[in-house]
């Protein structure tokens, strides 16, 4: 037994012992410091007589030596959790009571253990208690002189005082690392995307699926039976939880008409996938056909259009469209599609998801994101190897649409600041064309002259 209460005393202190193997545990980390040396020497020494396997030897002999420190180091870390979970199991009454004495809560409780130098000799053990209201108290932990070899023997003070040294409350105050990590916004952030990403993966592998393995109508058919086959388990739970007593075979029955609930449930991580998807899909849709339009009465014309220059223009004109008329498409799609609807609670935060999804600004991110990446990609395999990433036209034509799109974007952008107004220049235009000379033009620039 590692740690173990010997007994209590009349005034609430508690005596207890730690197992003391503190001679057992040098002698094992002088053997690990001796073998250490022993293979340092055999590297040396082997070599100088070409000892084919020298470095074998060395291998395991070092693995060793490495592996006695670190189940010492490791052992001794245990050792100290164990000895401080049981000191805080047996203050932690007193801890408490002293709280509502001071008509406070107990905020965290450690055990704590300064030492005295490099070598681990211990100076000081006691437990710190943080109140609410930031007080933070301090009970000693005495070191007992007992004529026992196998363990030390301590002795946890009940009585708590107010701890006034800066140096100690620093063990209490001070967050661990893992808190620390786990608080940062960086952590935050890292696990909201990573769940985002795990609910938009799901999505989209089962709509994977279902495009790649459902394809005749009997498919679909069979599909929407099994979805109507999980719905008629939500009554049929619902009336067996009304009329089944509670016993180990009704909450087994219970238990397994929950099953297919919570395979229904799973479909709902689909919805947001599907969301994003469908919205995507109409604002490109809608944004597509016009171009299309154009480029097919330009074709009727007479006029030919390579197939460079269609991928210039459907990697361009469309992504301009979706970006920079982002206000009216969304608006399109919240009155005619499936968004439109309002029979469930669901269809409210869809259509707040199409809003939070499809915006300038968002879509402008994505277009600049995927342009750098295919950007960087094809730069740097044509330096490394003078290879193209698809071939050397569509390369091309997709760093020209960039560029356009960039000094699209930008031209749009400045035209808020400048003072170009249609309306304001053409009723300048017009004040020029019909200006004249007469008397009253005169009369106002002569009296205007006389203010000056």
């Amino acid at each position: 037994m590692k740690v173990a209460k010997v007994k209590k005393r009349s005034n609430g202190d508690v005596e207890y012992k730690v197992l003391n193997d503190i001679d057992t545990d040098m002698r094992w980390l002088k053997w690990g410091i001796i073998i250490l040396i022993v293979a340092v020497l055999c590297r040396l020494i082997l070599k100088s007589f070409g000892v084919i396997s020298v470095d074998i030897v060395v291998g395991i002999l070092a693995s060793i030596g490495f592996g006695i420190i670190a189940y010492l180091v490791i052992r001794g870390h245990s050792l100290g959790k164990t000895e401080g979970k049981f000191v805080i199991n047996i203050i932690n009454d007193v801890v408490v009571q002293d709280a509502e004495g001071r008509n406070q809560k107990v905020l965290k409780v450690k055990f704590c253990s300064d030492s005295l130098d490099s070598y681990g000799t211990i100076d000081e053990e006691y437990v710190l208690a943080l109140m609410s209201d930031k007080t933070i108290l301090k009970y000693p932990i005495k070191q007992l002189n007992r004529k026992d070899e196998k363990y030390n023997h301590k002795l946890i003070v009940n009585k708590g005082e107010v701890c006034k040294n800066d140096e100690q409350k620093k063990h209490i105050l001070r967050k661990s690392l893992i808190s620390k990590v786990a608080g940062s916004p960086l952590f935050i952030n890292l696990m909201t995307w990573g769940v985002i990403a795990l609910i938009l993966g799901f999505g989209i592998g089962v709509l994977y699926l279902i495009v790649k393995f459902v394809h005749s109508v009997e498919n679909y058919i069979l599909l929407f039976v099994i979805f109507l086959g999980l719905l008629a388990f939500v009554p049929l739970y619902e009336l067996a939880d009304k009329r089944l007593s509670h016993n180990r075979f009704c909450e087994g029955i219970r238990y397994v008409l929950r099953v297919p609930i919570g395979i229904l449930g799973l479909t709902k991580l689909v919805m947001p996938s599907l969301t994003i998807m469908v919205t995507l899909g109409l604002m490109f849709a809608y944004s597509f056909l016009p171009v299309f339009g154009v480029v097919k009465l330009i074709e009727l014309a007479g006029y030919s259009i390579t197939i460079e220059g269609k991928l210039f223009i459907f990697l361009t004109f469309p992504l301009i469209i979706a970006t920079h008329c982002s206000n009216y498409i969304r608006g399109i799609i919240l009155r005619m599609s499936p968004f439109s609807e309002n029979d469930h609670h669901y269809h409210l935060f869809e259509r707040e998801l199409v809003r939070f999804v499809y915006t300038k600004e968002n879509l402008n991110f994505i277009v600049y994101a995927t342009y750098f990446l295919f950007l960087f990609v094809s730069t740097f395999k044509n330096v490394q190897s003078g290879d193209s990433l698809l071939n050397k036209e569509i390369d091309i034509v997709v760093a020209k649409s960039f560029l356009v799109f960039i000094a699209c974007t930008n031209m749009l952008d400045r035209k808020k600041s400048s003072n170009l107004e249609g309306g304001e220049l053409l009723t300048l235009f017009v004040k020029m064309m019909i200006a004249r000379d007469d008397e009253e033009w005169r009369m106002k620039r002569k009296n205007h002259q006389l203010k000056d």
